[in-house]
């Protein structure tokens, strides 16, 4: 009898920002494409690493995760996002991601549908679809948004809306009064919200991050997402966290139990000494990312590209309508194989692909010695391509 592989498997291929990556470290390649995060990790934390491994904290926790973590981060969710969350109602997680599959398997079902705003991360997408959710989507901008484009996106099958503030791969950091004119409607409508705020820190000049669950009662129906990988430069240690309400948290926790068991549990320990990090840590990352953003900003400008300056997080958007390239695919194969910069082509965070024809997504998450390198390299498609 012939085997065969599920069903799942048949549309499965490896994400566009994965297959940038690989091909960049073929070719020893600058890597724009993926959020990476190659930046140090502050000694505080990697001396809290060293003494929880040196202590043997190498056991199972929790599925929940440790209780010291969850009160730390319960206090951080008072004091930073104001959200009232008991350690009952938070979960460490494998990862921002693993929090959203884990609250993904909590709240739909095959055949639902769940609103994302387009441009997305479109790992979002991914595992929706992975679950067999179907997704729909709603163009947003940086200028505010009309709500009732959102409402007739909604149908009977609808059950709930995904948003990513500040935004991969856009950088737009949603205002206070696009939340409201959401939360209400996801209220009215008897709908679910995931935040995913992963970036929750790293704003510029003009922009504050504001939490959903922050505002008026929507914490009913809120699952916030974040973690620690952006903010502390680690993204390989996949430890993330969730805020929901309690009966809904714990639910996640069980999901999580089956399927990863737990987070990493030295990792859980490190954690905490990232948690006692001073203010001026936060403000440090959000200025040297900021002088990140300007910098590619100006040599991408001169490169001809056309440029959605983020509002936050450490991704942009560039348009390069007016470098001659076909497509988004060329452009990046382009930028890849020519002057070895690695970058996403923009199809892969629409649901057409054709939409994001004329885009590609650089990361600049990257020591400046890259950056600079990167730049130079530009120089070259300004003169190739002018």
């Amino acid at each position: 009898m012939e085997r065969s592989l599920s069903e799942i498997t048949k549309n499965l291929k490896q994400s566009g920002i994965r297959a940038a990556s690989a091909r960049c470290n073929e070719i020893g390649g600058i890597n724009l494409g993926q959020g990476i995060c190659d930046l140090p990790i502050h000694p505080l934390i990697k001396e809290a690493a060293h003494r929880a491994i040196e202590e043997d904290r190498s056991i199972y926790s929790s599925c929940e995760g440790i209780l010291p973590l969850r009160e730390a981060l319960s206090e951080k969710l008072r004091t930073f996002n104001k959200i009232q969350a008991a350690p009952s109602e938070i979960v460490v997680t494998h990862g921002s991601t693993g929090a959203f599959v884990c609250a993904v398997e909590a709240l739909f079902e095959p055949g639902d549908e769940v609103i994302l705003f387009e441009p997305f991360y479109s790992y979002h997408k991914n595992i929706l679809e992975l679950k067999k959710v179907k997704v729909l989507a709603v163009p947003i901008s940086f200028d505010e948004f009309d709500v009732e484009r959102l409402k007739k996106r909604v149908t009977p099958k609808t059950k709930g809306i995904v948003i990513c503030t500040p935004c991969n791969p856009s950088g737009k950091v949603f205002t206070q009064n696009e939340l409201l004119e959401i939360g209400r409607m996801a209220k009215m409508m008897g709908l679910w919200v995931i935040t995913d705020e992963i970036y929750e820190y790293i704003t510029y000049p003009g922009h504050v991050h504001i939490s959903l669950a922050s505002l008026e009662d929507f914490k009913e129906f809120t699952v916030t997402i974040s973690g620690f990988s952006k903010t502390y430069h680690m993204t390989g240690w996949r430890l993330g966290y969730l805020a929901a309400p309690a009966l809904l948290a714990s639910k996640i926790a069980l999901i999580q139990d089956l399927i990863y068991v737990c987070p990493a549990t030295p990792l859980q320990h490190a954690v905490l000494a990232a948690l006692k990090l001073n203010e001026a840590y936060y403000r440090d990352m959000a200025s040297a990312y900021l002088k990140k953003r300007d910098f590619l900003v100006a040599a991408l400008t001169k490169a001809n590209f056309q440029i959605f300056k983020p509002q936050g997080a450490y991704y942009l958007l560039a348009d390069f309508s007016q470098l001659g390239f076909a497509d988004d695919k060329e452009a990046s194969r382009f930028l890849l194989e020519e002057c070895k910069i690695a970058t996403v082509p923009g199809g892969n965070f629409y649901l057409n692909p054709s939409d994001g024809k004329n885009l590609v997504r650089f990361c600049f998450a990257v020591d400046d010695i890259k950056l600079e390198k990167a730049t130079c390299f530009l120089k070259e498609i300004y003169a190739t391509k002018n």
